[in-house]
């Protein structure tokens, strides 16, 4: 979206041109999902410098983002800066007008955007403040990150002739969220901590048990009853020293867990339960936070192994979520959402989670895909594979593109996305 707003702005090279967005609040982020270029018929005047909208325009605008409870973003073009655009003073002097006019009629934040061919910048409505620009689709582009973080280019020669310094220092800038820190997740941030990653969030309620020592990576015998968290912070600190990590011991199916994921610009989800699953995929697309979902599944019928399957999938806006490929079961979402209380009293379960076969090979298999779909999204690697099936009994990985569903309420503009606050996530409530 953000492409075809900077080339319909950047259409007419003489003049400047408008448009005109509504955002909603997304934790600490402005999320738009639309917009609107502006009439001829709303310009009072246009020039190759300035372009000024007429009152009676302005005023539909506001009276809009006013019923809808939404925040505006002006957006307009520098058709004459080939570089990195600067607001200019006719700008200041518009946008503290416009400021004043909104601030008596609209409550909320509200953005200025400046885009011109050599790229785009923003800031909060007549402030001098700027903020991040970021597009979320297939890749994940920043668009006005300055992209200056430290990397140590020795140490990582070998990825930079890969994927290039600036694909470095966008991995090492981003904050990247791991939900579910058992097989696949420890695999998966070893993987990150050895590529680079710096700014870490941690998230698992469970603990180690004996069980997971053949495939929790970094887990040893004497961290038998430890937080599968702490034993990932251990890991990474130890393959990554200036990485910073934040850890939450808990349960991201309980109510206000999965918002302390609105921080992360990346989540892995790797997880084994529908509900977590159902609850990360859905804020995945109605707070604009790409998500790779992973997973593995091993079946064994009278004591041989019958199949081998795994799945690496982005969730992210543009492509089919969970929802719309019949992935998860309303039925064990239920269950799964409970309290302990309410379990114990349903008559429709009976007995106890039966563990699933897991082998440590088979999980770094599924990471190894989930982390090569993050190269391609974060860097300028030409990895185009955004959903992976994996059979592991005849050795095969296909690419699977799959439908989105128009209607769903998980991914389309009808549904959760770009909904942010304004949409309750499915957790389960105290």
């Amino acid at each position: 979206m953000l492409e075809r707003l900077r080339e319909e702005l950047q259409a007419e090279t003489e003049l400047e041109t408008c448009a005109v967005a509504f955002t909603r609040a997304g934790g600490d982020r402005l999320l738009v999902s639309g917009y609107e270029l502006a009439p001829e018929a709303a310009y009072g005047a246009r020039t190759h410098a300035s372009a000024e909208l007429k009152p009676e325009y302005l005023l539909e605008v506001a009276n809009r983002a006013r019923r809808e409870k939404r925040g505006c973003v002006f957006a307009h073009s520098h058709p004459m800066d080939d570089k990195q655009p600067r607001f200019s003073h006719v700008d200041d002097r518009g946008e503290r007008r416009l400021a004043t006019f909104l601030a008596a009629r609209v409550p909320g934040e509200h953005c200025a955007v400046v885009v011109s061919p050599g790229g785009v910048r923003a800031r909060r409505l007549g402030k001098d403040n700027e903020i991040e620009v970021v597009e979320v689709g297939r890749r994940l582009r920043l668009e006005s990150r300055p992209g200056d973080a430290a990397i140590d280019e020795q140490r990582f020669d070998r990825q930079i002739r890969a994927f290039g310094a600036d694909g470095q220092r966008r991995v090492a800038e981003l904050t990247v969220a791991i939900v579910g820190l058992g097989g696949t997740g420890s695999v998966t941030c070893q993987q990150l901590a050895l590529l680079g990653v710096s700014k870490f969030l941690f998230l698992d309620f469970d603990q180690i048990e004996r069980t997971n020592l053949n495939r929790v990576v970094g887990a040893q015998l004497t961290d038998i009853g430890s937080n599968k968290v702490d034993v990932a912070e251990r890991l990474t600190l130890q393959l990554n020293p200036p990485a910073a990590v934040k850890k939450i011991v808990g349960d991201v199916a309980d109510d206000g867990v999965a918002r302390q994921l609105l921080s992360a610009d990346v989540i892995f989800l790797c997880t084994d339960s529908h509900a977590s699953r159902a609850i990360v995929g859905q804020l995945a697309y109605q707070y604009l936070i790409p998500t790779i979902d992973m997973g593995v599944s091993l079946s064994v019928r009278g004591g041989v192994l019958s199949y081998i399957t795994g799945r690496s999938q982005l969730l992210a806006p543009g492509l089919p979520c969970l929802t719309c490929l019949e992935l998860l079961n309303s039925e064990t979402i239920r269950r799964e959402l409970l309290t302990p209380e309410a379990r114990a009293a349903d008559p429709y379960i009976v007995g106890a989670h039966e563990p699933q076969p897991a082998v440590i090979s088979l999980n770094s298999m599924m990471a190894s895909l989930a982390v090569t779909m993050f190269l391609g999204l974060v860097t300028d690697a030409p990895v185009a594979a955004r959903n992976q099936i994996y059979d592991g009994m005849n050795g095969t990985v296909k690419n699977f593109t799959g439908n989105t569903d128009p209607a769903c309420y998980v991914c389309s503009t009808t549904g959760a996305l770009a909904r942010g606050d304004s949409w309750p996530l499915p957790t389960r409530k105290e």
